[in-house]
């Protein structure tokens, strides 16, 4: 059993009228904690949101948009990931509101995961090359990190070593068994090697 949870992402050019029935074969079989749409483009996520929102959160599975905080609020999402500076969090706080989950990609900055945890988020995220940071900041932090664009199971290994909470996994839907593959090539290999 993989020792933290899994955070799946869209890629940029996801569909819904080609990608929802695999979509929730994947989501039902790996019941990950999160779902991210990358895309910032405000239309294109408004249509994936209506297409997807019910089939992602009856799985329980949270329904997170990029850079969107109003339009996440406005459609029922679950949150916001803000992929640029944490000086952003103050103002997408105030467009999500108080209940929904805010979270920043701080790359490999100690002082932007710093800045961001001060300023309200929820969570943080962290690039695949730096995993002392992420080691350094479950150890002195109590705030969630996530290890952003895992696409390897040596890159999981690493993070999980470094006691990441979650694995942000990049994933086309296009094909169920092939999203299902990668994952299980990512999740069974760190789970033997890393077992908790």
């Amino acid at each position: 059993m993989l020792p933290c949870e899994l955070y799946l992402v869209t890629l940029p050019d996801f569909d819904p009228s080609r990608e929802l029935n695999d979509l929730a074969k994947v989501l039902e079989r790996w019941t990950p904690s999160a779902l991210r749409l990358s895309t910032t483009d405000e239309s294109q996520a408004r249509h994936c949101v209506n297409a997807i929102r019910s089939t992602v959160q009856a799985h329980g599975t949270a329904l997170i948009l990029t850079d969107l905080p109003a339009l996440a609020q406005e459609l029922g999402c679950d949150g916001v990931h803000l992929s640029g500076h944490p000086s952003r969090c103050l103002t997408a706080r105030e467009e999500l509101g108080k209940d929904l989950q805010l979270g920043v990609y701080c790359d490999t900055s100690r002082d932007d995961a710093m800045n961001a945890g001060e300023l309200g988020a929820d969570y943080i995220s962290i690039a695949p090359n730096a995993p002392d940071l992420v080691a350094w900041w479950s150890q002195m932090m109590e705030l969630p990190v996530i290890a952003e664009n895992i696409e390897t199971a040596e890159q999981a290994l690493v993070m999980i070593k470094a006691n990441a909470d979650f694995l942000a996994i990049p994933l086309s839907f296009v094909d169920a068994d092939e999203a299902g593959a990668r994952l299980a090539a990512i999740v069974s290999r760190a789970a033997e090697e890393y077992p908790g």
